[in-house]
């Protein structure tokens, strides 16, 4: 309600992304052209089935998921992490321009309902930041979309039950051996009986190794959970 209110006293006057003038609001924050590179973007691209990396060619298994497969069950992203899909997410991390992430929520949101592997879903959870990190940044960005991906699915949302206990150097410095070893131990369960049988669905903003979602399954299956799929807005390549 706030948001639409805002949006009629103070209309954003610029694209989002190409900064074509004209009004656009918290609901379309971007021009139909833009709208429309990222749905080409997508659409061109294959992905892997098991992790949602986009790949170049027509196999339906990244190598790395050839190699290992992954302890969730599915993980999609809406966009690859290059062009439209980049420069929002780096708009909404970075610059905390947070009315983005109703646009951007609900096309992630949109992702998981037409896609049956996910289903059924009991609990929405978000990749937690430590109490530094959030200190540094000012909030988490994948809470903000979880909260508004688990009202727009209808399912419950606890920002509280996956917690982070470590703070960890920033993943995009690190090789994937070092990501890994980097976030070992770096989360825990809040009150296990939350997750115990349940379905659950993991929210982070970007995949791109996709070991912080990872470790972020392992953890919640070792405590009971019963499967765990992920969404994020944006997601690397895979070869």
């Amino acid at each position: 309600m706030l948001d639409i209110l805002l949006d009629i006293l103070f209309p954003r006057r610029a694209c989002c992304l190409c900064r074509r003038p004209g009004y656009y609001w918290t609901h379309s924050p971007w021009c139909d052209e833009c709208r429309n590179k990222m749905k080409e973007s997508t659409e061109k691209l294959n992905t892997c089935a098991r992790c949602g990396k986009f790949l170049a060619d027509d196999q339906p298994l990244c190598s790395e998921c050839q190699e290992v497969d992954p302890p969730f069950a599915i993980a999609r992203a809406v966009g690859p992490y290059q062009g439209c899909h980049r420069q929002l997410i780096k708009q909404y991390k970075f610059m905390e321009k947070k009315f983005l992430a109703w646009s951007m929520a609900q096309m992630m949101a949109r992702v998981v309902r037409e896609n049956g592997d996910y289903w059924p879903l009991n609990l929405v959870v978000p990749v937690p930041m430590s109490r530094e990190g959030l200190l540094r940044r000012g909030f988490n960005q994948s809470e903000l979309l979880a909260s508004r991906i688990a009202r727009d699915l209808k399912v419950r949302y606890d920002p509280h039950v996956l917690l982070r206990i470590k703070d960890s150097s920033p993943q995009r410095e690190l090789s994937k051996e070092m990501r890994e070893k980097n976030l070992m131990n770096a989360f825990v369960i809040n009150k296990p009986e939350r997750v115990k049988g349940k379905n659950i669905l993991l929210v982070d903003d970007v995949y791109t190794t996709g070991s912080t979602a990872k470790e972020c399954t392992r953890t919640l299956l070792k405590a009971g959970a019963n499967r765990v799929g992920v969404i994020s807005w944006a997601s690397g390549k895979g070869f």
